[in-house]
């Protein structure tokens, strides 16, 4: 009797571990598995302008890695061109202006001092001779002390002259002076003016050239060059795309859920992402938004890439962080259904170990 009741403890023992067992495999397979597959996706950035502009320099090439706020290309606006040129034509015209003044003052001084040399060369001239004629009557007068008195007269009349011709050359140097002076001083108000709208127009310049450089192409952010749409010296209608610009890593991925499935698919959503290739590189990912129709499902991203499907287009967003290369399959899954249905997972739910894959040990990137 004991060993009978041994025995159906024992069954007990074995029944109630194997009915929990068919229990899980029944909640887990009998549920529907939300699993599609998509593609890894850079953001793509189009970079233009809203306004007409020429290619100046391009400094990058396609595919090239940038970092945020490396400059890309130089591009020019015409009518700022223009302007620059307007004001580069006044700024050099009114310097050459200033220049012709100057020039034309100093050549009018020069002629005042040449002018003024001779004068004082003629009166010098008149007063040597002068001197000269005093000096010989003063010497015949020694000898003959009877006219003294007539010579000192005729030479009074010699000492008169000789200090009008010294006032006469004082005076004309005088005048001659006084209007050097005069040009003197417009020769220095010449400049000032000059300067004044110097500065004006120099500061219009600099002001051009910073709006112009507005208009330069920087890297929003560090990632790829993508295609470049223009050449050097392109004339670029408004709003065309300049440079397509890649961030590094995707942060986007494009799948397309089979319509039996839409759904159980919502905004909002976590998704567990995996590579196709390699199923130990996974992140995971929200669900950004669903699209307003059903499409074909890509032949790459079927299940059976011969059959036809269709379905819903979904865009995943995923962390920046992330191991996928542009454009790589990768497949998708509700976290729900994200789990293996192998006897240990069933057994030991919360003790699954992280698969390994060549000898390292996977690693899972979170959404942050």
């Amino acid at each position: 009797m004991n060993i009978f009741k041994n025995k159906i403890n024992y069954l007990y023992l074995f029944i109630i571990p194997v009915v929990y067992i068919l229990f899980q495999m029944n909640t887990k397979l009998g549920g529907e598995s939300v699993l599609f597959y998509g593609f890894a996706e850079n953001k793509e950035t189009e970079l233009s302008h809203d306004k007409a502009v020429m290619v100046h320099k391009i400094y990058v090439t396609p595919g090239q890695e940038v970092n945020k706020g490396q400059l890309l290309m130089e591009v020019k606006q015409s009518s700022i061109d223009l302007k620059i040129n307007d004001i580069s034509h006044d700024l050099a015209q009114a310097e050459l202006l200033a220049l012709q003044q100057k020039q034309l003052l100093q050549s009018k001084i020069e002629q005042l001092q040449i002018k003024k040399q001779n004068k004082a060369a003629t009166i010098n001239a008149e007063i040597r001779k002068i001197k000269s004629e005093i000096e010989i009557k003063q010497s015949l007068l020694k000898d003959l002390k009877s006219i003294k008195p007539d010579g000192e007269k005729e030479t009074s009349v010699l000492d008169i002259q000789l200090e009008w011709l010294r006032q006469k050359l004082e005076q004309e140097t005088a005048s001659i002076d006084l209007e050097i002076g005069q040009l003197n001083e417009q020769l220095n108000m010449v400049g000032k003016p000059s300067n004044v709208v110097r500065q004006k127009l120099e500061k219009e310049i600099d002001y051009y050239e910073a709006e112009q450089q507005k208009l330069f192409i920087y890297a929003p952010t560090d990632g790829l060059v993508g295609n470049i749409h223009c050449k050097e010296g392109e004339n670029i209608d408004a709003f065309s795309t300049l440079i397509s610009f890649y961030e590094r890593n995707p942060t986007l991925v494009k799948g397309f859920v089979h319509e039996s499935l839409i759904l159980q698919v919502k905004t909002g959503d976590s998704l567990l992402v995996a590579s196709s290739l390699h199923p130990s590189h996974q992140i995971i990912g929200v669900v950004l938004g669903l699209g307003s129709r059903i499409v074909e499902i890509p032949e790459r991203l079927r299940k059976i890439p011969e059959l036809k499907t269709y379905g819903r287009e979904v865009l995943v967003q995923i962390p920046a962080d992330n191991p996928f290369l542009q454009k790589e399959k990768v497949m998708l899954n509700s976290l729900d259904a994200a789990g293996d249905f192998s006897l240990t997972s069933i057994l030991f739910p919360f003790g699954k170990m992280a698969k390994k894959e060549d000898g390292n040990t996977k690693k899972n990137y979170n959404l942050k």
